[in-house]
Formats: structure tokens, sequence, C-alpha cells
């Protein structure tokens, strides 16, 4: 049994928009009804696209607390929480996203069983319109070594985590790309804050929710920057060359969306950047591309 006055934060960044805000509502109803702990949602609006409606009616939620920023940028929401957590566990979810019953208590007592660690992982669901998935079918493959197995498959969904708030500060979002912030802190949590993995499935993850940023084109374009600066951290060097790969193929399908956007400078820029990276023999059917030049189609009489 948890410490009946264990209080956790969780912090909810959104875009506030109209088209997502049952979504919200559903987010804040799930942490405020957690069982074994005091959760309080932490909202940060961000961004400029903010809904007024949504805002007010988050404004007006006594149990929610609600921080407002211009810039439309998930890992500097997340430094303004963490700024603002004043509770000894923190967690953070995305708006789409719902944790399951009991999820923080199981969270709190992993961790009060581990004294020796500032963080925990859980598995989760990843869940659309036909049902829900295992996130992680061989949890025990994450557990033996995850560093290297989040080259298989990112086992950190968004908000399957609990930690120390002490262990968090600043400096762990300060240098968090944006875009791939769960790789980043995947990496961090296994390689520089003592973690345990917990093989319980606390959170269903939603992957066909409106608006989704995944899937922009921001997002794909954004991925060499964020690689790059995962490539900045210490990393061993065989999961070194699993990155510098990752980031070519970045660059590669970068240089690929700018071709069909026909901007075949920006195309060109990228792919050299990317047949600089290994195996760039992975990559000569765009060049072959590039040099001929879009195929004239067949006439047809």
């Amino acid at each position: 049994m948890t410490n009946p006055n264990a209080s956790v934060t969780v912090i909810i960044p959104t875009l506030a928009l109209a088209e997502r805000s049952r979504l919200i509502e559903r987010a804040i109803e799930r942490v405020c009804t957690q069982r074994g702990v005091g959760a309080i949602p932490l909202v940060v609006v961000n961004g400029h696209e903010q809904d007024a409606r949504v805002v007010d009616a988050l404004r007006r939620d006594a149990h929610v607390r609600v921080l407002v920023t211009g810039e439309a940028d998930l890992p500097g929401a997340l430094r303004l929480a963490r700024s603002h957590v004043n509770t000894p566990w923190l967690t953070a979810l995305d708006d789409d996203d719902v944790l399951l019953p009991e999820a923080l208590e199981k969270r709190v007592l992993a961790l009060e069983k581990r004294p020796d660690c500032v963080a925990v992982v859980t598995n989760g669901l990843r869940r659309d319109a036909s049902g829900d998935t295992l996130h992680m079918p061989d949890f025990d493959d994450v557990r033996r070594d995850p560093l290297r197995s989040l080259l298989k498959g990112n086992w950190l969904l968004p908000g399957s985590w609990l930690g120390r708030t002490a262990a968090f500060e600043d400096e762990l979002f300060q240098r968090m790309p944006r875009y791939l912030e769960c790789t980043y802190l995947a990496i961090r949590l296994a390689t520089t804050h003592r973690t345990c993995f917990l093989d319980a499935s606390t959170i269903a993850w939603s992957t066909d929710s409106p608006r989704s940023v995944s899937k922009s084109r921001e997002y794909q374009l954004g991925m060499e920057a964020a690689l790059c600066r995962i490539l900045e951290l210490d990393l061993p060097a065989d999961v070194r060359r699993g990155y510098q790969r990752r980031l070519a193929s970045a660059r590669n399908a970068a240089a690929a969306l700018y071709l069909q956007e026909g901007d075949r400078r920006a195309a060109w820029k990228s792919h050299l950047r990317a047949l600089r990276g290994p195996a760039s023999w992975r990559f000569l059917s765009l060049t072959a591309r590039l040099f001929l030049g879009p195929i004239p189609r067949a006439r047809t009489s």
C-alpha cells in the first residue's frame, strides 16, 4: 500500500485544440480518478492555435492547474511545468492518452520498493479503432538491456513513466529535442538516471487521434535535428552507429519529401547529407531519381 499522502503531478502539455477538447477532458478525468495517490493535473497550454473555449473550461476546473505559453514546443512546456511542480513524484501525459486504473499507485509502489531508482517505466497499450495491442510483448528484453532494446523499438510510451521530482531537474528537459522527445528521455533514463521496469500496462496510448504531431510534415523534417541532438549524448559505439543509421535514413526521407513537393534544391541538400552516413547504398534509388528527374507519363491516345 502506498503512502496515503503520496502526491503525483501529471504534466499534460496540450495545444488546446477544439477538435481534441473531448480527449483533453478524458485525459484529465482519468488523472483525477486515480486511486491510492493524490494526482494533480498540471495542464500546459502551448502554441498559438489554442481555442479560447477550451482554455476557459480548463481554467474553470478547480482540480486542474493551468499554465499558458505562446510557443508550441513540448520540451519547453515540460521545462515550464517542471518549474511549478511541488510534489515528490511527477510524470507527463499526452492530451489524447489515458492512464489506466491504479496506474500511478503501481508506479509509486514500484519506486518505494526500489529506493535506489529515481524512475520507473511501465508497459502500456497501443489503442486504435480496432482495439488494444500490448506495446512491448517482450518486456524482459527491455529489462535486460534497456539501451540496446531501444534500437528495436521505443519502450517509452508518452506517460508510461514516473520519476522522483528531485531527480528530474531542468537539465533533463533543457537539451531535449523538439520531436523524438520520448526517445531522448528513454536514452537518458537508460544511461544517466537509475531506472526500474514494471511489466504492467498502466497507460493506453492513442494512435489515431486528430492532428497527431507524429504524422505531420514538421515532424518528418524535424527528425534530423532531433537525431543530431541524441547523438550528442554519451553512447556506446554500437548504439551510436544505430542512431547514425537512423539519422541517414531521416535525411533521405526528408529529401524524398522535398522532391515530392518539387523542391529539388532542398532535396539534393538532404540527400547528400544522407549519403555521408553509413550504408548509403540504401539511398541510391533516390540518387537516380534526382539525376534523372521526373519520368514522363506515357501518352494515351
